[in-house]
């Protein structure tokens, strides 16, 4: 859910001048280390400080790390550190980006961009956090029981993991085919079947977005009670230690019955008229 990330540096009160005189008198030499060019670049958080433009801060900013570390040079297009620069209303901080996700990541995997189209699916921005809370080991199996049309499960292809898919019915088990041969992922395994009797012996993770109640997905079924029996067949299935990830359902009331710890929740705006709920349960 980030757009970029990185290592605080220094930060000060809502004062340019107080801000600039604590990085005179800081030793910034680590952060130049085997690095020949460096960038500044700054951000603006709710419309703070108007009265002066980014490019004077970043100016200001430059020419002191110049002056502490001699010979290196500025690099706009593609500086070996970035240096980034916010300001808000209370704080000033400076910060080295050590990450910054790549644009366009997710964008070609949009539903609509997709051979088969369901309403129901799950952004793949959202999809790829379930992933990563997740936890799945590098090239472990990670299992959706309710896959649909496969948006998780293609999230999942990207970083690198095996994935099956399960579905009650056919119709979303061939789209989620169609889908992950578009984008040329060959699942580990794509099964019609019932997320209750969950026919796969071991995985690594799960992570899957229950139906919440569509009687069409849920065979007519009480999402509650389908809820409960589907819990134990998760754990089952689930290696010791591993982790499932689930959007939307309050699950912790009987995710310890069922052999599971609740380890993480958090809400996911989505838009002004649904938050999604994100639980993250450890099997015991």
């Amino acid at each position: 859910m980030y757009d970029q990330c990185g290592i605080e540096i220094a930060s000060t009160g809502a004062s340019k001048r107080r801000f600039l005189s604590l990085l005179q008198r800081m030793s910034l030499t680590r952060h130049f280390v085997s690095r020949d060019s460096f960038a500044v670049r700054s951000l603006r958080v709710g419309g703070a400080f108007k009265q002066f433009p980014r490019t004077t801060l970043e100016r200001d900013v430059g020419e002191i790390l110049r002056a502490k570390q001699p010979g290196i040079r500025v690099d706009l297009d593609h500086p070996d550190v970035t240096f980034l620069c916010v300001i808000s209303s209370t704080r000033f901080l400076l910060g080295e980006l050590t990450h910054s996700r790549v644009p366009g990541l997710i964008a070609s995997r949009r539903p609509r961009k997709r051979p088969v189209f369901h309403p129901s699916t799950m952004p793949p921005k959202l999809a790829r956090t379930l992933v990563n809370l997740a936890r799945p080991p590098s090239r472990g199996v990670l299992l959706d029981p309710f896959c649909g049309v496969g948006g998780i499960l293609l999230e999942a292809v990207a970083v690198g993991c095996k994935v099956i898919g399960l579905d009650a019915d056919p119709r979303m088990v061939r789209g989620a085919r169609a889908n992950l041969r578009h984008y040329t992922a060959e699942p580990f395994g794509l099964i019609v079947g019932d997320a209750t009797r969950i026919p796969v012996s071991a995985v690594d993770s799960i992570v899957t977005d229950p139906p919440y109640g569509r009687e069409a997905s849920t065979r007519g079924r009480k999402l509650d009670a389908l809820l409960r029996e589907f819990l134990p067949s998760a754990r089952a299935t689930l290696s010791e230690g591993g982790f499932l990830c689930v959007c939307d359902i309050q699950l912790s009331r009987i995710a310890r019955a069922a052999g599971f710890q609740p380890v993480e929740s958090h809400l996911a705006y989505v838009h002004r008229n649904l938050t999604r709920r994100i639980l993250v349960l450890k099997r015991k």
